[in-house]
């Protein structure tokens, strides 16, 4: 009954150090420097009373310790350095820049994971009853691609179909973030600490699924044309609005390549854009030679016009002046030497009036 009781106490002073030992290490997590204070003091009273006790026990103990042989002796203390050694490693984990960490309680009351998530930085834990996760929340980009890898097809490519049925193949990435304050509610949902297989699955069908929703709202050549812009952005806008509720944020969707509809389809999307590039050429051409023909007739209106004002305002005298006004001029510049050479042999006449 005596040594029964002992063990009683034993394993009571156990289990209360370790509901001490569990509240030190939350409060020296808190992002509260108080906190952090208060569960370094938590802490440095536990080691001091756990050590006060382990004196206690070692002093007891000791007489059959002593009873031992030096081999056995050593086999226990390289037992109990052990054991401390892997459990002291074993109560803290750092959190990387870009990542929180998920505290999941393995038994207790308060099993499960916790609501809020830990902060970058050393974390403190109880390796015996609790688990640390990390979650990266940086920016995670991926690409989804028709495309060969070491030899062997790789398909990643995503289909969707247009109004009249046509089935688009196409090439897009997409970016996205975890929100910090929902990794915990995310990692219940969905039980993955893999980011890469939620984002090659649950993400991948979700912007499928986006497009396709969007897709049948336009025609082929409308996806293929000038219509393939504002696809993309509502399609985003549907993705947005399916995975927010999951805490995750989507900053970008685009094109990886141009969309690949059926073969007979591109090609006569092709040849009616050539066909209307070619009548707005000529439509251009046309303009051009219009406003040239324009421009000639008007300056001929001009010409035209001047040279009838010019007409209109000869007269008599003005015709008079100038025959005069040239005959002055001619005579001015004589220098009264007749011509050497005359046809004829016959002088030359000048009238002077």
């Amino acid at each position: 009954m005596k040594f029964g009781l002992k063990v009683a106490t034993v394993l009571g002073l156990l289990f209360v150090g370790m509901l001490v030992f569990n509240q030190g290490l939350r409060l020296m997590s808190e992002p509260s420097d108080m906190a952090v204070l208060g569960g370094v003091a938590i802490m440095i009273g536990y080691i001091a009373l756990a050590t006060y006790l382990g004196r206690l026990a070692f002093r007891k103990i000791k007489a059959k310790v002593d009873s031992l042989d030096l081999h056995s002796g050593m086999i226990i203390a390289m037992l109990a350095v052990a054991g401390v050694s892997m459990f002291a490693s074993g109560c803290n984990k750092v959190i990387p820049p870009g990542h929180v960490g998920i505290k999941v309680n393995q038994s207790g009351s308060d099993r499960g994971v916790q609501d809020f998530p830990l902060q970058t930085g050393r974390v403190f834990y109880n390796p015996i009853t609790e688990d640390v996760l990390d979650y990266p929340t940086y920016v995670q980009r991926v690409i989804w691609t028709r495309s060969a890898d070491e030899g062997k097809s790789l398909n990643e490519e995503i289909n969707y179909n247009s109004k009249d049925e046509l089935v688009f193949h196409g090439d897009f990435t997409c970016s996205y973030e975890l929100a910090r304050e929902k990794v915990p509610h995310f990692y219940v949902r969905f039980r993955n600490d893999d980011i890469s297989s939620f984002t090659h699955g649950f993400f991948r069908d979700q912007v499928r699924d986006a497009l396709n929703e969007v897709a049948v709202n336009y025609t082929a050549d409308e996806l293929y044309g000038e219509k393939k812009t504002e696809f993309l952005e509502k399609a985003l806008a549907r993705l947005k609005s399916r995975v927010e509720p999951f805490g995750v944020n989507v900053m970008a969707l685009g094109y990886a390549s141009s969309p690949r509809p059926p073969e007979q389809v591109a090609k006569a999307i092709n040849n009616k854009i050539e066909a209307i590039q070619r009548a707005i050429q000529a439509e251009n051409e046309k303009r051009e030679a219009t406003a040239q023909a324009s421009k000639v007739i008007e300056l001929a209106k001009g010409t035209a016009e001047a040279n009838q004002r010019i007409a209109a305002s000869i007269t008599a005298n003005i015709v008079e002046w100038r025959r005069l006004d040239v005959q002055q001029q001619a005579i001015s510049r004589w220098n009264g030497a007749m011509p050497q050479y005359s046809g004829g042999g016959a002088m030359p006449l000048i009238q002077l009036k």
